[in-house]
């Protein structure tokens, strides 16, 4: 059966004060719409903010959010339609990775190899946990945001020509975005999810939302459509689509 896809709407950027504050948001019409935003962070952050294909050379066309974190809630509101205000964005993480790692006793190095390797990636772990603790604090204080943060977990070594890289991944972000979901829909807080996630194993609260009569809307963006999960477009009533490198634009642009 042919599903009706939502209208793609790129014209208009999202401005911060007004989107934020939900002012200047009610349809002609007097009717309108209240959203809840859910965003996979680590999911959205590999497949969309470090996904090859949306690396321009042009400043303009890139978003980097540790540099400009004040406007990711702003990069998100692009995929509201103009009878919509947004209720929350729920954004899930994990805390960042805190323990110091060893290396496997049975590798071929001297002692004072195997130390110089292990302080050098504990000195790498150190550094990207300083980065993403800043950038959660200044997430934190935006409008709108709620950080749910799970957990990051050593799961073991990866070997990538004799370079021992290691293994972290994150915790209980999906359980808490399944309960979010589902208590979103069983109280009746909103009208519709955006979901920003592109993992297979979020079907489960999509269904969870539509059962309860709360429609499903999946962001996508139109330069990587083709990588985003069949299953996914199944499980949502709308498929709102924008261009990211015209975001990407929009933010920077002074008149907006």
């Amino acid at each position: 059966m042919e599903r009706k896809e939502d209208r793609v709407h790129t014209e208009t950027a999202v401005q911060p004060e007004s989107t934020l504050s939900g002012g200047n948001r009610v349809h002609p019409s007097g009717c309108y719409f209240k959203v809840a935003i859910v965003v996979d962070w680590e999911n959205i952050r590999y497949k969309v903010f470090a996904n090859p294909k949306l690396k321009s050379p042009n400043p303009s066309e890139r978003f980097s959010y540790n540099a400009y974190t004040e406007r990711l809630p702003v990069f998100l509101l692009n995929f509201l339609e103009p009878n919509e205000i947004p209720y929350r964005i729920f954004i899930y993480a994990s805390k960042p990775f805190e323990q110091e790692l060893r290396l496997p006793s049975h590798i071929r190095l001297s002692p004072e190899e195997k130390k110089s390797k292990e302080n050098e990636i504990n000195l790498r772990i150190k550094r990207n946990r300083q980065t993403y603790e800043n950038f959660l604090k200044r997430l934190g204080k935006c409008s709108l945001i709620a950080l749910r943060l799970g957990k990051t977990v050593f799961r073991g070594w990866k070997v990538e020509k004799d370079n021992y890289k290691p293994d972290l991944v994150q915790k209980k972000v999906d359980m808490l975005m399944g309960l979010d979901i589902a208590h979103l829909a069983y109280k009746r807080l909103v009208d519709r999810i955006i979901i920003f996630s592109y993992d297979t194993d979020m079907q489960p609260a999509f269904k969870t939302a539509r059962l309860e009569g709360i429609q499903v809307v999946l962001p996508v963006f139109t330069e990587i459509k083709d990588e985003i999960p069949s299953e996914l477009f199944l499980h949502s009533d709308f498929i709102r689509e924008r261009r990211y490198f015209e975001i990407c634009q929009k933010l920077y642009d002074p008149k907006h």
